[in-house]
């Protein structure tokens, strides 16, 4: 006795849906595995801000890009600027890299309690290593020094293991939907 299988066009639809969205979160999981962020660019702010704990990154940030605009001493022009990395494994090591065209001025890098970490000059490039603290957030300022009017460039990279990101609760919802569905068909296939 041969079974009939029969096609159910809204469960195959379902299927397909399900299949595809899971490929497009897999996909968007990939892209934001490293991302540099630049200031000015979407989604970073026109400007960072000027004080802690500074513009909030997307997770996975591994770079920013940002300018400090030099000025003379107690002017209004920007010279610090914060911003925060986020989604960090909690003691993991972390390691802060800075690239710049050599200006004077530095960084600091800051748990968000603020307790200072560390920090360095642009001019020698040293960088900053440490664990990461237990909200897995590290808020980053970076300083220029007072003196000429101008724009100087500067990058900042974190070399850092990131948390694990916790399962959507719709998953396993989704896991079970599709299972129930199943078995209907298969019970359905077997009565007809």
């Amino acid at each position: 006795m041969a079974l009939e299988i029969r096609k159910n066009p809204v469960l195959d639809k379902l299927a397909r849906a399900l299949l595809a969205s899971s490929c497009l979160a897999g996909a968007a999981g990939i892209a934001n595995a490293s991302t540099i962020i630049t200031e000015g660019i979407p989604p970073a702010p026109a400007l960072f801000p000027t004080s802690a704990p500074g513009y909030l990154l997307p997770l996975g940030t591994t770079g920013v890009i940002g300018a400090l605009c030099t000025g003379e001493c107690g002017s209004d022009t920007e010279d610090v600027n914060f911003f925060e990395f986020q989604g960090l494994l909690p003691a993991s090591s972390f390691v802060i890299t800075p690239v710049s065209g050599g200006f004077e001025g530095g960084y600091e890098v800051l748990s968000s309690t603020p307790v200072d970490l560390g920090g360095c000059d642009f001019e020698s490039g040293c960088h900053v290593s440490g664990a990461v603290p237990a909200d897995g957030k590290l808020v980053i300022e970076t300083y220029a020094e007072c003196g000429e009017c101008g724009t100087v460039p500067y990058q900042i990279n974190l070399s850092a293991s990131l948390a694990p990101a916790p399962e959507p609760s719709t998953l396993p919802m989704v896991g079970l939907a599709l299972a129930g569905a199943l078995a209907w068909r298969r019970r359905r296939t077997r009565v007809n």
